[in-house]
Formats: C-alpha cells, structure tokens, sequence
C-alpha cells in the first residue's frame, strides 16, 4: 500500500476482522492484506514494552459519528504519538502534563469510538485481541521491532 494514504479501513475494523479469521494463516493474510506504515507504528507502540508511554487516560466523551464520518483517524495520529512517548527527541520540553493530557483529549473525542477504545489500550499496552501476539505479528511482518 502507499505510504502516502491513509489506511483504507479503520484499525479498529482491521482488528474485528482479524479477530473473526478462524485459521493463523487467515490472520497473517489479514495483517500482510492491510500492511501500512501507520498500522505497523500502531503495533508496535502496542507491543514493545521498550517504549513507555508517560500519559495519564482522561475522561473524554466517545465521538457519536459513526464510523467513516470522524474527524480523524487512528492513523493520522499515529506520527503525533511523540507527544505520549517518555523521553521522546521529538517531544517538546515544554509540554506539560496538562496540555499533554488536553491534546490526548481532543484527539480521543476526534475519533470514532473505537479507535478512541484502541489507542487507550495502546497506551496501556494491553490490546487484548485473541490471536494477536508478537510472534503472529513477526509472521506477517519480518523484523518488525516489537
């Protein structure tokens, strides 16, 4: 897929469809079929417990709009995730935690529910997707840094 368009369906429906495949060879076709950078980024920041996320979950309120019709997507946050990143280069010093955790909420409230569900569970390292570990993920996609 290029690299310059966004992912041709959500992360959340990506992951449904993943989770309804019924073989581990349906679930790496899945996961090669929707290869994306910013779907890799996702995994990853996922999965490798080497990049810890210093960010506090706040309240925010579910977007309504169903999904399709939001105002962003997973993966046009996904080059923003610095933000979140303990010790990131790219991260101001001056983000503080307030504004860090007012961003968090713009873009939590900015995307279809879901989504929103996704990345708190990215954040907490904890997708919890049956079928969905490292070793499956490094099937699909040699060398991925997990």
């Amino acid at each position: 897929m290029n690299s310059n368009m966004s992912a041709t369906k959500l992360f959340s429906e990506i992951l449904d469809e993943f989770s309804k495949a019924e073989t581990k060879k349906d679930r790496v076709e899945i996961l090669k079929k929707y290869d994306h950078p910013m779907f890799r980024s996702f995994l990853i920041l996922a999965f490798n417990k080497d990049i810890p996320f210093d960010v506090e979950i706040p309240n925010y309120r579910p977007a309504p709009e169903p999904a399709g019709l939001n105002y962003s997507y997973l993966d046009m946050e996904m080059p923003k995730m610095y933000r979140f990143i303990k010790g990131h280069p790219k991260r101001s010093p001056n983000l503080s935690s307030q504004k860090q955790k007012s961003l968090l909420v713009v873009i939590l409230e900015s995307l279809h529910k879901d989504e929103a569900d996704l990345m708190v569970r990215m954040f907490n390292k904890k997708l919890d997707i049956k079928f969905l570990t490292p070793a499956l993920i490094k099937d699909a996609y040699p060398g991925i840094n997990l």
